[in-house]
């Protein structure tokens, strides 16, 4: 599979302060690539770069062969190639979803935007709402149609900045599922920017954790999780316990804890925390310098002893 997107040794700076410092990779064709990273790592900043809006200190960036510039050369920052969604869906209040859609590729022959517009209902699950105005639509809905809208002159690149992040937990649950088969029907080329790991572990083929500017890791979502590389991924996507073992540290999940009367390790549970499918169990033990998190099936009362063991391969 070729590369759409090509970043090589990217750098830039404000106000002599490194926000990007000397990255490089490539995304291929198709692939939907998720960038994480706490406030201030980069994130949208490189987001920006690529679509063309900032200019780049240092390095280059292609996107399908060619050279993606910023506001610096291009009087017209962007290219007509590459389309964003942000968290502020843009949709005209006046306008029906129909027209919406319809304004993106209003220089179609009539023929060819209405096909295009029928398609694009068809595939974000809109067609029953044609006629309705953004007001009228659920959250969910509105994003469905700022995605359309996105995806209505066919760019090469889909740019998508914390697209999720106006709408509420359970809205968000039932729209990632929503956009990732919209994505995929699309084979539309996707690079996400999000806080969330949950973003990413749904809807990513592979995911960038940036810390400090820098790329810390890039992966699989399930390669990530199981073998980070770094404690900075690791606890970026979810909760993590160091352990001594052996003279080393290692790092273990806390679902690869297994409760056991013949355990080979030994605590004692200092708070029992009821989260919904399991019980948060906080446990003193000598295998660790801080509490270890352990779930638990079942609540477990606060004093207790307990034995465990850790699962192989973890």
């Amino acid at each position: 599979m070729s590369s759409l997107v090509q970043v090589q040794n990217i750098s830039k700076s404000f106000d002599n302060n490194a926000v990007i410092k000397n990255i490089s990779f490539d995304i291929p064709e198709g692939e939907v690539i998720c960038i994480l990273g706490q406030s201030g790592s980069g994130k949208s900043t490189l987001l920006r770069m690529i679509g063309g809006l900032e200019d780049a200190d240092e390095g280059t960036i292609m996107v399908d062969n060619e050279e993606i510039t910023g506001p610096a050369k291009n009087l017209v920052p962007g290219y007509d190639f590459i389309n964003f969604v942000s968290q502020h869906f843009k949709l005209e209040r006046f306008r029906t979803v129909k027209d919406n859609i319809s304004s993106v590729i209003s220089y179609y022959p009539d023929e060819d935007r209405e096909a295009r517009i029928q398609e694009l209902l068809e595939l974000c699950k809109l067609t029953e709402k044609a006629k309705s105005f953004p007001h009228e639509l659920s959250g969910g809905q509105q994003q469905r149609v700022a995605i359309a809208m996105a995806l209505a002159d066919e760019p090469f690149l889909l740019l998508m900045d914390e697209p999720f992040s106006n709408l509420d937990v359970n809205m968000k649950t039932e729209i990632r599922g929503e956009i990732v088969d919209i994505l995929k029907k699309a084979e539309v080329t996707v690079i996400l920017v999000s806080h969330d790991p949950v973003d990413a572990m749904a809807i990513a083929d592979r995911v960038m954790i940036l810390e400090n500017g820098e790329i810390s890791q890039i992966d699989s979502p399930k390669e990530l999780y199981e073998n980070p590389k770094s404690s900075y991924a690791a606890q970026f996507l979810g909760p993590i316990n160091y352990i001594q073992t052996n003279g080393s540290v290692e790092g273990v999940r806390p679902e690869h804890f297994v409760l056991s009367d013949s355990g080979t390790h030994e605590g004692k549970i200092s708070q029992c925390l009821f989260m919904g499918m399991h019980y948060h169990l906080s446990v003193n033990s000598g295998i660790a310098e801080s509490k270890l998190l352990i779930y638990s099936k079942e609540a477990l009362p606060v004093g207790q002893s307990i034995r465990f063991d850790i699962e192989k391969g973890s």
